[in-house]
């Protein structure tokens, strides 16, 4: 018969034995840490307050971003090369406002992420549309004029 490892003492009091108490201390101690590190990912990349570019809630819900503020693609975040909307260093995709970011960026909205770029090259040999070679099913196409070169690319 197994026992429980919960007790329950003469004076009407609940305990349990040291290895549990020191489990329960572990697993506390873990999902402070593991709340601790998704809140601070929430927003690690800034905004650029000064130029309306922010992300601070009003009474209405988040700010707006000015409509004539676009993603600029590609974008270089921490010596990376990105050709769309990015989840780096964020929970939420989002880009930056200029070539090299400066921490001017916004999240992206539908609209926002990149569009395919016509033509391009693809084994040497250059594509106008949307295409199927190199994939099962789906037809894709690249990101950059140069798809040997940079690898950016997506579902058409």
């Amino acid at each position: 018969m197994l026992r429980s490892p919960i007790t329950k003492g003469a004076d009407g009091c609940w305990s349990v034995s040291g290895e549990q108490a020191a489990m329960a201390l572990q697993l506390g101690l873990f999902l402070i840490w593991a709340g601790v590190s998704v809140f601070l990912q929430l927003d690690p990349v800034n905004g650029d307050q000064d130029k309306g570019v922010s992300t601070e809630p009003t009474q209405d819900g988040p700010a707006e971003l000015p409509e004539d503020e676009e993603c600029v693609f590609p974008f270089v975040y921490r010596n990376r090369k990105h050709f769309d909307c990015t989840v780096h260093g964020s929970l939420f995709p989002w880009c930056s406002l200029d070539a090299d970011y400066v921490g001017r960026w916004k999240y992206c909205a539908q609209r926002d992420y990149a569009k395919c770029v016509f033509p391009f090259i693809y084994g040497g040999k250059k594509y106008e549309t949307c295409t199927k070679t190199g994939s099962m099913w789906m037809s894709w196409c690249s990101l950059s004029p140069n798809y040997d070169k940079d690898r950016a690319w997506k579902y058409c």
